[in-house]
């Protein structure tokens, strides 16, 4: 009870509120380049601004974490929380460099579908991350947290498919004595397996996070 009463170091929650607003604005223009898939350097360019503004929002909270002595919650799930947000971005701009490099064609429906909900998944963590300043939102943030698990599901679905197809249609294509396989379709499947490979990678790095929320909720109930 002693330290119940000590007032606890509230800022860690505005850090995390603009650490994940960060991420969801950047999910947002990630979408958009996917879908719109034009000035693909310039849409590059500003994930990375958006990167670097997520590397020092976790900068703050980990050197804040190093002067404070009381938290909101336990020190080492502040830490994983904010470190997993930054995989997040970092995987998200990855993907997004990927894109620009490889000079695909256009994305495929697969593609689009796993941005959109890489999208919907930001969305998720940045309102469950709001949610924590109090822990009579637990529910509330079970719910969000439920919905970002069944769209990681949904993402490995699409993922499973789009990786069996991949090799299907180069064997359908060479099988059929119409177009053998070339170097450049080689290429192609290398390069389209990499970028649904980093897609599904940055979607299951939001569920990683949606972990870290769950054992805070779970320990702070």
């Amino acid at each position: 009870m002693r330290f119940s009463l000590i007032p606890r170091e509230m800022r860690f929650f505005d850090m995390f509120d603009e650490t994940a607003a960060n991420l969801n604005i950047a999910a947002n223009k990630f979408l958009e380049m996917v879908t719109v898939f034009d000035k693909l350097d310039i849409r590059s360019h500003e994930l990375k601004r958006e990167e670097d503004a997520c590397d020092n929002s976790v900068e703050k909270i980990i050197k804040a974490l190093d002067r404070t002595f009381i938290t909101p919650f336990d020190r080492e799930d502040i830490h994983t929380l904010a470190t997993s947000l930054d995989d997040v971005m970092d995987n998200m701009e990855e993907t997004s460099h990927r894109l620009e490099v490889f000079r695909i064609e256009r994305p495929t429906p697969e593609a689009i579908e796993l941005a959109r909900i890489i999208k919907e998944c930001c969305l998720r963590l940045e309102a469950a991350i709001k949610l924590l300043r109090d822990m009579r939102n637990s529910e509330r943030i079970h719910v969000l947290l439920r919905e970002i698990g069944q769209l990681e599901n949904d993402a490995d679905k699409v993922y499973r498919k789009t990786d069996a197809a991949l090799f299907a249609n180069l064997v359908t294509s060479s099988s059929n004595g119409d177009h053998p396989i070339t170097a450049l379709d080689i290429l192609t499947l290398i390069k389209w397996r990499e970028l649904y490979g980093w897609l599904e990678e940055t979607v299951d790095a939001c569920k990683e996070v949606a972990n870290v929320i769950s054992e805070i909720v779970i320990k702070g109930t």
